[in-house]
């Protein structure tokens, strides 16, 4: 529908989601709920409610369906909730500002053991407050607990989250925490995702860089982290992995920066084949034009200048200098 140029209405919404329920298909439901999100359209309560029981027969996360739809969410949550709840709630909120933790701790085990319900403000602030005094374990409990009762989190809390489980080198833990997040309709944005893709990289963990960039929306697939993701395989020693992501970033219609080209020289480095078989194709011409870009006129060409007598002077050339002197064919 949106290819020819028509977008779906409240109706049409609801028909997808329930033909996708019907049939069980949870990976189409979810895109479906973020054009509902972007657009302020909600579903039917009946609706709603076959959509919620066939997440949970997947195992997926309920956090986007209940963002989108927070009014059914509030209905059904008057009709089950009990003045035990409401009391469990209140027991919280309250051992939360005396900052009894451990008592928090076992009251959130006792609640999901009986599979009580806390509001999504409630089960942030308690991530939040775990986060700030470096409780890992009870800032995990406090996720796994929005997790189980389907409540999607605060961005702040996952934003609080992911640093305390990267301070902590439990990167597997970081993806589920990402992927969570992305679900709930949340996004860590650029510059966050491109630290913790160089920070992986740093960790010799490229498997787990490679699979952060795969949970990327389209909108954060950019020049920074595509250009993360090259200096995360150059630090693996896969050059020819870097390469090919090169190559996927340029075939995607991503302009590559001047920070990209760096990389790449600096990678190369020691990459002698692969440098012979890029000093005289395309990327000689990309390095020229952004070069040009930043240093137009005299100044580029005095730029020029300065690399010649430095490569004229085995005393004062670097390696990277002649690399970068063999891009430019002379």
């Amino acid at each position: 529908m949106q290819e020819a140029g028509v977008q779906p209405d409240k109706a049409a919404c609801n028909i997808l989601i329930q033909k996708c329920c019907a049939k069980g298909e949870t990976k189409t439901v979810i895109p479906i709920l973020n054009y509902m999100k972007e657009n302020r359209i909600v579903l039917r309560y009946s609706v709603f409610l076959e959509a919620s029981k066939t997440l949970q027969v997947a195992g997926e996360s309920e956090a986007l369906l209940r963002l989108v739809n927070s009014h059914c969410f509030d209905e059904a949550s008057v009709s089950t909730t009990s003045a035990d709840d409401l009391i469990d709630r209140g027991l919280v909120n309250f051992l939360l500002t005396k900052k009894s933790l451990i008592a928090v701790d076992r009251l959130l085990t006792y609640m999901m053991d009986k599979n009580m319900l806390l509001d999504a403000w409630t089960v942030s602030y308690v991530v939040e407050k775990n986060c700030e005094l470096d409780r890992l374990d009870g800032a995990l409990l406090g996720f796994e607990c929005s997790r189980k009762m389907g409540v999607g989190l605060e961005r702040t809390a996952y934003l609080g989250l992911t640093g305390t489980v990267m301070r902590s080198n439990m990167f597997d833990k970081l993806l589920e925490i990402v992927r969570e997040m992305i679900n709930s309709g949340h996004s860590l944005g650029i510059y966050l995702s491109s630290v913790f893709i160089y920070r992986l990289g740093k960790a010799r963990r490229p498997t787990c860089a490679a699979k952060l960039f795969g949970l990327l929306p389209n909108d954060e697939i950019c020049a920074a982290t595509y250009t993360a993701l090259i200096s995360v395989h150059f630090s693996a020693g896969t050059a020819e992995k870097a390469l090919k992501t090169f190559e996927a970033m340029r075939k995607r219609g991503i302009l590559p920066s001047l920070g990209t080209y760096r990389i790449l020289l600096a990678g190369l480095e020691n990459a002698s084949a692969q440098l012979n078989a890029y000093k005289q194709g395309e990327l000689k011409n990309e390095l020229m034009t952004a070069l040009s870009m930043i240093c137009t006129g005299e100044s580029f060409t005095m730029m020029l200048l300065i690399v010649s007598s430095q490569l004229s002077n085995p005393k004062f050339c670097t390696p990277r200098d002649r690399n970068l002197w063999c891009l430019f064919g002379t």
